[in-house]
């Protein structure tokens, strides 16, 4: 009886925490893309990712907060960086995480393809409970 009282309190323990180890976690392409590197980060608490955040950057600047190249894209695909680095977060969370039913962002294809891809790596690494900083090589993006 004993035995079955540990096994249930460590199973109860487990889904009352979540699946993932606290900390912070990034990952970033390990070449440019467009001249811009894509990077996703996510941070875990008590077991469950609280915090995602999706852009570019080059330099110290992130395309998100890049006027010129928010307008051009905006005219050439209906979307830019400025929106997509929110909407692909706010997805994923009404998603509930699951990233195969979560929505893409039209106009924005390759970068939801890298949002998806950088979490999966992200989540695998949570899972086996190794925060950092990573790279990843930009072909496994496509």
């Amino acid at each position: 009886m004993r035995k079955i009282s540990i096994v249930i309190f460590i199973l109860l323990t487990t889904l009352a925490f979540g699946k993932y180890k606290d900390g912070k976690y990034y990952v970033e392409s390990d070449k440019s893309i467009w001249f811009w590197k894509p990077f996703t980060m996510m941070v875990v608490k008590d077991g469950k990712i609280v915090e995602v955040q999706h852009d570019r950057y080059r330099k110290n600047e992130l395309a998100s907060e890049n006027n010129g190249y928010n307008k051009n894209m905006k005219k050439k695909t209906g979307t830019d960086p400025k929106e997509y680095s929110k909407k692909l977060p706010a997805n994923f969370f009404a998603a509930k995480g699951d990233l195969e039913k979560m929505d893409g962002i039209a106009g924005a294809t390759d970068s939801s393809q890298h949002f998806k891809i950088m979490m999966k790596f992200l989540m695998e690494k949570a899972e086996e409970g190794k925060p950092g900083r990573y790279t990843i090589d930009k072909n496994k993006l496509k």
